[in-house]
């Protein structure tokens, strides 16, 4: 190989380069290259994304694409679908906080933090009845409402007013306001400090929020800044307002609809899906259609005929169409017997790849978010299902995090405060002793006894906790449940009945361990389950 390479004892200057025949490369321009994304030729051409300058342009682009948002999840049957299924999976009737203090640093006593645990539910439950400052909620409906305005606006705001109220037990209470409310003044648009209704402090935190003020009247109040709330975020350690939303760029103090990368595909296969219907109902209607000849006039002809045979006079062809209905038209003089031919055989699976592109831009997996299982094996399903809990779950890990626990914390330093909790300094470890889970329903098995074998093999190898199962199936506390175990093995000694309690792994049968199934067999498919 060496009688390839070049004679180096006579080169002089900069290095050479050689290509495999051994001859001189000629030299190029510059060595540089260009990404195929940037380039501005062929289907790239037109494409020139619109930067928005300022502050003001950029609210006016946020609150056109929340009005749209609203007018979807109003109007539209599969946006309001997605948004009710979605917040009844993330939050449902509510998120439970089950205390778990963190005794490295408060150095208590087992029998003393069951105790402070105790009285904490008891506070929480108390309170959950008066959660409302309007007096119309609980706070899991308080929930379901924030998590909905947060899909529907893009985030949620909610005011923490103390309310003196001889009838509560404790006065926090929780007020939600419409996002729409929260905008910059008129007069205040330059104000450096204020971004589309956010006082922003010298590191960007919120510091203030500007909420404009109801109108008994019909007459809407003018946006100037004698007709805004002022309200600020903190009063010490105390909040006032939660602001929750998805931040998803570094400068981002607004949030925006959950819909907003799929709008126009949703607003457009709504159109369609319309326009599909109505159709339908057109031809399905009009059993006839009547040519008349060349010279006459449809719409006389129409009137005599209805005139001759005694029935309500018409001057038009038609106005409304109702089933049954002749048309009359111009041409010939033959009727036409109308049959419906659509939608055609390309409008199902036309329809579900828009439908699929909804899905992905909504980051949860089709057959889950339309809830369309036709041709989805159980593999298939069972796959869908664990990837849209990994965004449910995180989805409520947020919720109870950005909103339930602020509230739960402030709740129990005011039950501290009133001498309800066997504290005795709250501010020397405040988030140690109201550090809590929050936990929703649980998610459900397509495969319940397998499921329960894997807890059963996981507590008994020490890898989880008997209280971990409880809380993960909605089934309260440990202790609540080793109570209600303990009362009903005295009722069943009481009667004097002999019921099977202990059942071991081999005494539960799974059909799935019986029979080797194809995940690709028509027999796993959900529709036939």
């Amino acid at each position: 190989m060496h009688q390839f390479m070049p004679d180096i004892s006579a080169i002089t200057g900069p290095p050479k380069l050689y290509g495999p025949d051994n001859r001189l490369l000629k030299p190029s321009s510059a060595y540089t290259y260009r990404r195929d994304a940037a380039r501005r030729t062929g289907s790239l051409k037109n494409w020139n994304p619109r930067t928005v300058y300022g502050k003001q342009a950029e609210a006016l682009e946020r609150l056109d694409v929340v009005e749209r948002s609203v007018d979807l999840s109003y109007n539209d049957p599969h946006a309001a679908g997605v948004i009710d299924s979605f917040a009844t999976t993330v939050v449902g009737a509510g998120l439970v906080p089950h205390p778990t203090l963190d005794n490295d640093v408060l150095s208590l006593s087992k029998d003393e933090i069951r105790e402070l645990q105790s009285a904490q539910r008891a506070a929480w439950q108390s309170w959950i009845p008066f959660a409302d400052a309007g007096a119309r909620m609980d706070f899991g409906q308080l929930q379901y409402l924030a998590k909905t305005c947060m899909l529907r606006y893009g985030e949620y705001f909610v005011l923490l007013p103390m309310i003196d109220d001889p009838d509560r037990p404790y006065s926090l209470a929780c007020q939600v306001i419409n996002p729409l409310r929260v905008k910059t003044p008129v007069d205040m648009l330059t104000n450096s400090d204020i971004r589309d209704g956010i006082e922003l402090g010298e590191y960007g935190q919120a510091e203030a929020v500007w909420i404009k003020k109801t109108s008994n009247s019909i007459m809407q109040l003018p946006d100037i800044s004698e007709n805004f709330m002022r309200i600020c975020v903190k009063r010490g350690h105390r909040r006032n307002v939660l602001h929750g939303f998805v931040c998803k760029d570094p400068d981002q103090v607004r949030g925006w609809p959950f819909f907003a990368p799929a709008m126009k595909y949703f607003r457009d296969f709504n159109d369609l899906l319309n326009a599909e219907l109505v159709s339908n109902v057109v031809t399905a209607a009009l059993s006839y259609f009547i040519e008349v000849s060349g010279g006459a006039d449809p719409y006389g002809v129409a009137d005599n005929f209805m005139t001759n045979h005694q029935s309500t006079d018409r001057s038009d062809r038609y106005e409304d169409v109702y089933p049954g209905q002749i048309m009359y038209g111009s041409a010939g003089e033959k009727p036409h017997l109308l049959s419906a031919q659509r939608p055609g055989t390309t409008f199902e699976p036309f329809t579900k790849t828009i439908k699929k592109s909804i899905a992905m831009a909504l980051n949860i997996p089709y057959p889950v978010l339309f809830k369309d299982v036709e041709g989805v094996n159980f593999a298939g399903f069972r796959s869908a299902m664990l990837d849209a809990w990994r965004v449910f779950l995180m989805e409520r890990s947020w919720h109870g995090s950005g909103f339930c626990q602020p509230v739960y914390t402030m709740l129990q330093e005011e039950a501290y405060l009133r001498g309800n909790l066997p504290i005795n300094n709250f501010y020397d470890h405040p988030f140690a002793y109201t550090l809590s889970e929050w936990r929703g329903a649980p998610k459900g098995d397509i495969e319940p006894i397998k499921a329960r074998k894997a807890d059963i093999l996981a507590i008994s190898a020490g890898l989880k906790t008997r209280t971990a199962v409880i809380v993960e199936q909605g089934g309260g506390s440990f202790r609540s449940v080793m109570d209600t175990l303990e009362e009903e093995q005295e009722i069943i000694r009481e009667k004097g009945l002999n019921l099977q309690t202990d059942i071991s792994l081999n005494d539960t049968e799974d059909p799935d361990d019986t029979e080797e199934l194809d995940d690709d067999d028509e027999r796993t498919n959900i529709n036939e389950n």
